[in-house]
């Protein structure tokens, strides 16, 4: 816990050391995480690419997803004010280390039902595959735990 709140406590510096969303987007709209929406449609997550997925694991994959994102959202835009409140209390002659911390706390409880959604979302699309897409995907993840 402690590792995760020093984490979060050093994003406002992440955050003010990379160009804006702006440069990269060019709507100023921030991109999605995890899996997100590419240009106009829902993106596949990347650990699937390598999988032959029939049009209808698909289209189920991408409905889980949709749904997904659209609880989601408010989250995201919630913690990115949370970080934004954090870096201008760091650059403030106002700052106070109970409310850092309290804006901490809160940002750590958006990133773990962030976690846990994800963790669900991952298993509800695992179990939309057939038992060999599992054990390939299972063979693709063991690759990058190590």
């Amino acid at each position: 816990m402690k590792k995760l709140v020093l984490i979060l406590s050093l994003l406002p510096f992440a955050v003010a050391a990379r160009p804006g969303h702006d440069e990269h987007c060019g709507g100023g709209k921030p991109p999605m995480h995890a899996f997100g929406e590419g240009h106009g449609e829902m993106q596949l997550p990347p650990y699937l690419k390598k999988l032959e997925l029939s049009d209808k694991q698909e289209a189920d994959i991408k409905g889980l997803l949709k749904a997904e994102f659209g609880d989601s959202r408010s989250r995201f835009d919630e913690d990115h004010a949370l970080r934004a409140e954090l870096h201008a209390l760091s650059f403030s002659a106002d700052y106070n280390e109970a409310k850092a911390k309290a804006l901490l706390e809160k940002s750590v409880a958006i990133h773990q039902q962030l976690a846990l959604e994800k963790s669900k979302i991952d298993n509800a699309i695992f179990l939309l595959l057939t038992a060999p897409q599992q054990a390939q995907l299972k063979a693709e993840i063991g690759k990058f735990e190590h």
